[in-house]
């Protein structure tokens, strides 16, 4: 009895041996099953689902480029409206500024002179001496504003003469040039009158007269006598 007992403790040790290998054994696959050695793969971000395949690309960061200014309208070659007095010194010069003889100008309205003229230079005469008050006016001279050109007049004979200003209109719309044609060209050229001039005609040289020759005396021959 007691060999039989002993016999099957033996055989109850052994079957519980075995089985804590196959429990082993299964735990050691299982393992192996669930780790990986192959690199770790990248996540593609193309593949996110939350990102909006609708989004605009940023805008480029260069510096947009200045547009071109556009030209405004303008009066060419306008006949200007003279005003002003000039004012001659005792030596029949003056330093004469010609000024706007119009109305007063819709704002924004700028003025540059193309030409100065004088209808008669037997009268008067352009630019014969310099001006210290300021710039000679000429082409491209600001004309009707706070600064002013100057003409250098000279008297040389008595009569009247014209001066006329043509210049270029620059305005802020085409109807600002409209009332400017309209109601502010309406004036004319300056008549200028010289007659005060002393015409100083040119010296005669005088005549030396030779004195004439008084007629000689003849001696008279002497009378043969008769014999």
């Amino acid at each position: 009895m007691s060999w039989w007992k002993a016999s099957a403790l033996v055989v109850a040790l052994s079957l519980t041996g075995c089985g804590g290998g196959d429990s082993g054994g299964g735990d050691e696959a299982g393992g192996e099953s669930t780790v990986s050695t192959s690199a770790p793969t990248t996540a593609d971000p193309t593949d996110d689902p939350t990102e909006d395949p609708g989004e605009p690309s940023p805008e480029p960061t260069d510096p947009e480029q200045p547009q071109t200014a556009q030209s405004k309208p303008a009066i060419k070659n306008a006949k200007l409206p003279v005003g002003g007095v000039p004012e001659f010194d005792d030596k029949g010069r003056a330093c004469f500024a010609p000024a706007w003889g119009g109305s007063e100008l819709p704002a924004g309205v700028t003025i540059t002179a193309v030409d100065f003229a004088l209808s008669n230079s037997s009268v008067l005469e352009l630019g014969s001496h310099s001006c210290p008050q300021g710039p000679a006016c000429g082409p491209g001279s600001p004309f009707g504003g706070a600064d002013s050109c100057y003409l250098a007049l000279t008297k040389v004979g008595n009569g009247s003469t014209v001066l006329t200003v043509r210049g270029d209109i620059t305005c802020e719309s085409e109807a600002d040039c409209d009332k400017v044609r309209a109601e502010h060209l309406k004036g004319g050229s300056l008549t200028i009158t010289v007659d005060d001039q002393v015409i100083v005609p040119p010296e005669e040289t005088p005549s030396v007269e030779t004195p004439a020759e008084s007629p000689s005396e003849e001696a008279p021959s002497p009378s043969s006598s008769d014999g």
